[in-house]
């Protein structure tokens, strides 16, 4: 992964994570310390932007379901974002895309209010 920016939407429960370019085992390696931080200080709701990631590896969807049981037991959710290409391919192909929530775009996931 190339890099990541962690931001929180005003009047939301969410902490958005976007990606960009691999979602590989280093990157998985890299944002271990950053999402653990960001659950401590923000709770357990966390949005991923994967619209600028363009490959994910088994990994990294290793991780996305290990986090979203964490994130769950705590009463909290995790939410995948604009996922393209090959990155939805995987999840489509491994049936993920029920285990999680995914949005086309940022703006309509802070506008369900279900997720708000």
């Amino acid at each position: 992964m190339e890099t990541w920016t962690i931001k929180t939407p005003d009047d939301t429960r969410w902490a958005v994570i976007a990606l960009s370019g691999e979602f590989d085992l280093y990157a998985v390696r890299r944002l271990r310390e950053p999402i653990t931080t960001l659950i401590e200080d923000n709770g357990p709701w966390i949005a991923l932007d994967l619209s600028q990631v363009w490959f994910i590896d088994t990994t990294a969807v290793g991780m996305l379901v290990r986090l979203v049981h964490h994130l769950r037991a705590g009463d909290g959710d995790l939410a995948l974002v604009a996922p393209r290409g090959q990155v939805r391919r995987i999840l489509r192909w491994t049936n993920l895309t029920c285990l999680f929530p995914v949005f086309d775009s940022l703006s309509d996931m802070l506008g369900d209010p279900a997720t708000r």
